[in-house]
């Protein structure tokens, strides 16, 4: 008997639950991609996003990416569960080898698979707001900025120390050049960092939706020699002689 018979049981009993609710967990997500990424063309989405190219935010935008960065940890989560009850899952060892476990080193590959991909897709969504804020910078956008300088003196009067606080306020304003081919390259710049964006995290997006189908349907179509590799009786039927 297993040493971690309850946590086997207990895979189990999760691995199926997400199985059952699989077709719901894929068409929510579905629903998330197309409110998201409704634009026919991304030239349109890029048209759209020219009027936020001059403000700190796309809202648009960091919405679509915060909201895939969801649903790529949420994915994660789901393929560590799956990873876990796979491994409690590997029967012992025969002599001659380890038969009859084919299909569940298949769904070991195809999950380190989505975890190395959903791993690397949360890097490349995260590179968003550094991005940009580097296009955003390059517009020299009119700012203001203010400074308070604080000063404290002491003086003796009679032998009595006295003490001053003093004050100093000083603002800055800057302005830049809003118009000409410059100004306009660098307004495109930051358009460009949105629809950038907002492609990867639609791709990302569908490529997840995919990879949850692919996974589970896998599952499903393969849970008993999953759960049972090797038959009820726990051990092959294959023979050396």
């Amino acid at each position: 008997m297993s040493l971690f018979k309850k946590f086997k049981n207990d895979s189990k009993s999760q691995s199926m639950s997400l199985l059952d609710s699989s077709v719901t967990m894929v068409e929510e997500m579905q629903t998330i991609h197309s409110q998201l990424f409704h634009y026919d063309k991304l030239s349109v989405a890029s048209n759209d996003f020219k009027e936020f190219a001059t403000v700190a935010t796309n809202e648009k935008v960091a919405r679509a990416v915060t909201t895939t960065l969801d649903q790529v940890s949420a994915q994660s989560t789901l393929l560590n569960k799956l990873d876990y009850f796979i491994t409690l899952h590997i029967p012992t060892i025969e002599d001659g080898g380890n038969f009859g476990v084919g299909v569940q080193l298949d769904l070991v590959k195809k999950l380190g698979e989505s975890k190395e991909t959903a791993n690397k897709s949360t890097e490349a969504l995260l590179g968003y707001e550094s991005a940009r804020a580097d296009a955003l910078g390059k517009l020299n956008l009119p700012s203001h900025t203010s400074s308070v300088t604080k000063s404290t003196s002491v003086s003796s009067t009679d032998g009595k120390k006295e003490e001053k606080d003093s004050e100093s306020k000083e603002e800055k304003q800057s302005s830049s050049s809003s118009t000409g081919p410059a100004y306009e390259s660098r307004v495109a710049a930051v358009v460009a960092v949105d629809t950038l964006y907002y492609s990867k995290a639609s791709a990302i997006l569908s490529q997840s939706i995919i990879s949850v189908i692919g996974v589970m349907d896998f599952i499903d179509k393969n849970k008993e020699k999953l759960i049972e590799p090797k038959g009820n009786s726990g051990s092959s039927n294959f023979s050396m002689y």
